[in-house]
């Protein structure tokens, strides 16, 4: 049909497939677009085959399915675009992502698409669907049931774009009509897309659309939550059988309820576990016996279950309280959600239990409605990532039942705006708060959840937090489980310690309403001057340090010698100049001067304590900024750090065992710590010292009983060179291209520094592309979770990672099926704290910095294997496990997997052979082993 020019509510999806990513050297390859009338009912479609007149990559084809032989004869880019032109007329456009397709098409056509309003869903869906664990098309339209049969075909996309706007209308329109009214008004700040979209598009009489259900339905409440504003329900609680009988002791009942006679034999995937046996008994046995525990519980163990359900049982017959920390957000949630109802369904008394997350979790709902009414327009123009955010907050805050913020997805950017409205000790009034006294403070409700509750999961870092105004965070426990205990010392490095960044100070001068030309306003802008001033000094100092103009990442130690350099004298005269403002700032603010607008603040009737909650904070500020760069303290370790371009200043103590002994495990009966990798060369005492949990404590080890032998291969490649070699990164590039070429990608590759995984990146990329292989690099391709999110989606890929990715992360199945790793994990004995910590020890290497990059390879090796049916291989590309002596340390940490030893060129058929077929090398057997005469010299 012929669409006339004049139609000014018309709107067109479209969706565009290209040769690539440039729109200077790919080309336009399909062309789909629907027609919408104004009520959004369907009126016309277009699809378009294009010869983009360069030949379609391999990569394409397969994503696609055009062959260079479709499209020949086919419109040029330039005749579709005009077609593509001619169909939308004057209607505005709707696409996915639509930036990438208009760059395209402006580059062809600037007059018609130039200035053209065009809403974008994935900005969008992104904003009214927060709790969505992704916003890509394909995922979007399984998750809400909309039709798309052939994803990554022009029309197919189009069609599905259309569809999901209609359900955006609906999930808007859902929404409670203040929260409507209130981001009709924030999207007003910015003329464009997103505000005609809710004033307009979403206010139309005629449209008629449904909500999609997962929109506006909260997600599951955890356990021992409630809404907000409504008082908290009794934690949960759970009955069933007369499995436990309370003649038993403890871990025995605990190993009845778990054995092949037990609950949960009949379950399916049930499959009884000897270790996991064992750890219920000795966990049952420390309650017991008020001792203390160390296991190491390999991969498979089934760990969780193993002390979850004794300290049930414990908790149940004794009416007392505990304590289960993990590191991981993920593995808190897993115990909250999965692991603690499936063993509560197993006792016979009922057992509360509550999941509490550190205070940064929550939303505050106090600094969320100052934020909200802070305007967004600023001298530079419409802040579209702060306005973005707050729609999503606003829509989520119509649903959550929690305010815990683990339920929406932010991305990096959004992160640093959640700082100005998560619940912070420093911004809190208590009780005072309005939201405070019937519970609708989140932070609250969940903190009097876990009040009542016997057993209470939460993370290290909360564990570790020093009691707050309001009172001791988790009250008084008997029993503390400590899981992924590996990590404890880390995080009680950084609980312990103090960061100060420019945005802190920022953050603290935004409470307070603007007063230009007062005193008090003059005093904040001088915070804010002598703020930048430091931290531009100390962004000067890192870079003649570390070299370079714009050094972005590194540290420098603040030894005595450096303080004494001429070049840091600038940056200490900076510090007391800035100390003394904060000070002064910090006493006008006490004083509470007549000239604030208290009608600003957030409760003006609490003005005083908002004013002096301020002043503590920038007083706290000016103390920190004293210990880092003025007066260092002994036992601690002070540095600058330069991260993403931006300073830090940074202290943390040296030794962090006495204050772990007294404030942790001291005021419990009973502590257990386990993890998968507690020990180092058969022993618990580098754990042991580290955390400070005692020499009586007893030790476990429980292996894995995953069997390595068949599951799994390790390969050195005998002629892989050193990392500082200057073909090592060209080397690694051909090895981890032959590897993912023969095993279609499932390809992981961990890296100990970002500088090798940008630079092996840099020469895969295209060789992978020609295999049909997708790449993704942390910190280049997204955020840690967006690219495992792709990896799990799509393990055609090859994943480089970092830091991070080296514990913590469960691939499952044969998504995974080999692991690379570049270098051994050492600490870098330059770091401040590392040199620090070794300046303690008779023999740094050997009793700190060898067992910190053991443990952290073996961890790395977990990655493979997470399942009685997996098989993989993992390639140790570091030549100095066969050349250095401690090389044998590390490989017999290592699961018992048969070992080879080969050129670089044949691991990737050696890979292959065993992966796809389980075949070992003729020249071993599976059970060949090294030993210390295997080694080359040192």
């Amino acid at each position: 049909m012929t669409i006339g020019p004049a139609h000014p509510h018309h709107l067109v999806a479209f969706d565009l497939e290209t040769t690539g990513l440039s729109p200077r050297s790919d080309r336009i390859l399909e062309i789909g677009a629907v027609r919408y009338d104004e009520n959004l009912r369907q009126i016309d479609q277009l699809q378009l085959i294009v010869d983009p007149q360069i030949p379609i990559p391999l990569a394409i084809q397969r994503l696609c399915g055009l062959m260079d032989a479709d499209v020949q004869g086919a419109p040029a880019p330039l005749e579709a675009a005009e077609r593509l032109a001619g169909f939308c007329g004057d209607a505005a456009l709707i696409a996915h992502g639509g930036a990438f397709d208009l760059l395209f098409l402006r580059s062809l056509l600037t007059e018609s698409f130039g200035a053209r309003l065009i809403f974008d869903t994935l900005d969008l869906a992104r904003i009214l669907l927060p709790t969505f664990e992704s916003h890509s098309l394909p995922l979007l339209s399984r998750r809400l049931g909309i039709t798309h049969e052939r994803p990554h075909r022009a029309l197919s996309d189009a069609l599905a774009t259309g569809d999901l706007f209609r359900m955006l209308v609906g999930a808007g329109r859902a929404l409670p009509a203040s929260t409507q009214d209130q981001m009709r008004r924030v999207a007003a700040q910015a003329p464009g897309p997103l505000a005609d979209f809710f004033d307009d598009v979403m206010r139309r009489r005629g449209v008629e659309v449904e909500a999609p259900r997962a929109a506006v339905v909260p997600p599951e409440p955890t356990l021992a939550t409630a809404p907000a504003g409504e008082a908290p329900a009794a934690p949960a609680t759970h009955r069933v059988s007369d499995a436990a009988p309370a003649t038993r002791n403890i871990g025995d009942a605990a190993a009845a309820l778990l054995g092949p006679d037990g609950p949960l034999a009949g379950r399916d995937g049930y499959e009884y576990r000897e270790a996991q046996h064992q750890m219920a008994v000795a966990v049952g046995q420390t309650l017991e016996r008020k001792r203390r525990l160390m296991v190491e519980a390999g991969t498979g163990v089934g760990k969780s279950l193993a002390y979850l359900t004794p300290l049930a049982i414990w908790a149940a017959r004794t009416g007392k309280r505990a304590v289960v920390a993990t590191h991981t957000v993920n593995l808190q949630e897993q115990l909250a959600d999965r692991d603690l109802p499936t063993v509560a369904g197993l006792l016979e008394h009922p057992v509360p239990v509550a999941l509490l997350k550190g205070r940064n979790h929550y939303i505050s709902l106090r600094r969320w409605r100052r934020f909200l009414d802070t305007p967004d327009i600023t001298a530079q123009g419409a802040d579209l990532a702060a306005i973005r955010f707050k729609l999503k907050i606003l829509a989520w805050l119509a649903a959550t039942s929690t305010g815990d913020r683990s339920e929406i997805y932010l991305s990096g950017e959004e992160d640093q705006l959640w700082r100005r409205v998560a619940s912070e000790v420093t911004d809190c009034l208590g009780p005072a708060c309005a939201n405070w006294a019937n519970a609708q403070c989140h932070m609250v409700s969940a903190r009097r959840g876990a009040a009542d509750a016997a057993i209470v999961v939460t993370n290290h870092a909360l564990l570790l937090a020093a009691n707050e105004s309001q009172g001791q965070i988790l009250g008084p426990y008997e029993a503390l489980v400590i899981d992924e205990a590996h990590q404890l010392e880390a995080v009680a490095t950084e609980q312990l310690g103090l960061t100060v960044r420019m945005s802190d100070i920022t953050l603290v001068l935004e409470r307070l309403p603007a007063m230009p030309g007062t005193p008090l306003g003059i005093e904040l802008d001088r915070c804010r001057e002598a703020g930048q001033r430091l931290f531009g000094d100390a962004k000067g100092f890192m870079a003649a340090r570390l070299g370079g103009e714009h050094a972005a990442n590194g540290r420098v130690g603040l030894s005595h010698a450096i303080r004494e350099d001429a070049g840091f004298t600038l940056v200490e005269r900076s510090a007391m100049h800035a100390i003394g403002i904060l000070q002064r700032t910090a006493s006008a603010l006490a004083s509470a001067p007549g000239g604030v607008q208290t009608e600003l603040l957030p409760q003006p009737d609490r003005a005083g304590d908002e004013l002096e909650h301020a002043s503590e904070a920038l007083a706290g500020l000016a103390a920190a900024i004293d210990h880092v760069i003025v007066r260092p303290r002994a036992g601690t370790v002070a540095w600058i750090e330069m991260r993403r371009e931006q300073a830090e200043l940074h202290e943390a103590p040296i030794d962090v065992s006495i204050p772990l002994a007294e404030s942790v495990f001291d005021p419990a009966e009973s502590v257990v710590l386990t993890s998968a990798t507690l020990s180092v060369a058969g022993g618990f005492d580098f754990v042991r010292t580290r955390v400070g949990i005692g020499a009586a404590a007893d030790e476990l080890t429980l292996p894995s009983p995953f069997d390595y032998l068949r599951q799994a291969i390790c390969i050195l490649p005998e002629n892989a060179t050193a990392y500082d070699d200057p073909i090592h990164d060209a080397q690694m590039a051909e090895l981890v291209d032959g590897v993912a070429g023969r095993l279609d990608g499932h390809t992981l590759v961990l890296f100990t520094s970002y500088g090798p995984l940008k630079r092996v990146w840099s020469l895969l990329q295209d060789r992978l592309d020609a295999r049909g292989i997708a790449s993704l690099a942390q910190g280049l391709d997204g955020t840690r979770r967006q690219i495992l999110q792709s990896f799990l989606a799509d393990p055609r890929t090859v994943l480089l990672a970092t830091s991070s990715f080296w514990e913590g992360v469960d691939i499952p199945g044969d998504r995974l099926r080999c692991v690379i790793i570049d270098k051994l994990p050492f600490p870098v004995p330059t770091d401040p704290l590392v040199r620090a910590r070794s300046e303690q020890l008779r023999d740094p290497f050997g009793e700190y910095i060898l067992p910190v990059a053991i443990i952290r390879l073996r961890q790395g090796f977990g990655r493979l294997i997470r399942s009685a049916s997996d098989r993989g291989a993992v390639v140790l590309c570091d030549p100095r496990l066969r050349t250095r002596q401690y090389g044998m340390g590390f490989l017999s940490a290592l699961p018992p997997a048969p070992r080879a030893v080969s050129g670089l060129g044949a691991v990737p058929a050696m890979v292959d052979a065993f992966v796809n077929s389980g075949a070992l090398p003729e020249s071993m057997g599976e059970s060949d082993q090294w030993s210390s005469n295997d080694l080359d010299p040192a």
